[in-house]
């Protein structure tokens, strides 16, 4: 079974967004808690939007964009110990998510010709 890689992109970015949200409103949802999901996950839906509409470029930018969120997970993962498998699972696809969007970048660019 072959998988294109940018679907194997867009099911990590979706699943992302989804437990970022979930991570964010699970001790409960208040007005105060759901700003801050929305703060959270807005730029990944931006984000989103180019990606499924095939904008030039988009990889790149959200290769860009997924650096902070995967250092700020990776710091949550290791402040808790480990104690929180919402952002153990969020830290895991945003790093898969990234090598795989590096991979389709390297994929789209043309070989250096060796003379």
């Amino acid at each position: 079974m072959h998988v294109p890689l940018r679907h194997i992109a867009l099911a990590c970015h979706v699943a992302l967004i989804l437990l970022l949200a979930t991570a964010t409103l699970a001790a409960g949802i208040t007005p105060f808690l759901l700003c801050v999901a929305v703060a959270i996950v807005a730029p990944l839906l931006i984000a989103l939007h180019a990606l499924v509409t095939r904008r030039g470029g988009a990889e790149r930018w959200l290769a860009v964009l997924l650096v902070p969120y995967t250092g700020g997970l990776s710091v949550e993962v290791v402040a808790r110990a480990g104690a929180a498998p919402l952002l153990s699972t969020g830290l895991l696809i945003s790093v898969l998510e990234l090598g795989v969007l590096l991979a389709l970048i390297r994929s789209g660019r043309p070989s250096a010709v060796r003379e």
